[in-house]
């Protein structure tokens, strides 16, 4: 039986404040967007183990630290935001946040 190796070569891609990047394609996936991990690496350079298929390029899977896998979609270059909508869209994100925890401790 083939071992997740002999299918997926073992490849390491960089963790940037845009995404995922691995051979100058981008990805993302939900973990990394949930866990924070572009804003966390702002300035730093950080390295990830992926799974990458030969025949197509339009995912990778990320190796987990607790040994799971995910899969990072690659994102398609018309699609990306420019760096001021991000941080625009992040500041929103914080911002309703806030609120949400403001009216909670309202109602208690």
């Amino acid at each position: 039986m083939e071992e997740l190796y002999d299918l997926f070569p073992l490849e390491q891609a960089d963790v940037t404040e845009n995404g995922i990047m691995f051979h100058g394609i981008i990805y993302s996936c939900s973990i990394a967007i949930r866990e924070q991990w572009y804003l966390r690496t702002a300035g730093t350079l950080r390295k990830i183990p992926i799974f990458v298929d030969r025949y197509d390029s339009d995912y990778i899977l990320v190796l987990l630290r607790d040994g799971g896998l995910t899969i990072a979609y690659k994102i398609n270059e018309n699609t990306m935001m420019y760096e001021q909508s991000i941080k625009s869209y992040q500041e929103t994100i914080r911002s309703l946040k806030q609120q949400l925890k403001t009216r909670k401790k309202r109602r208690k």
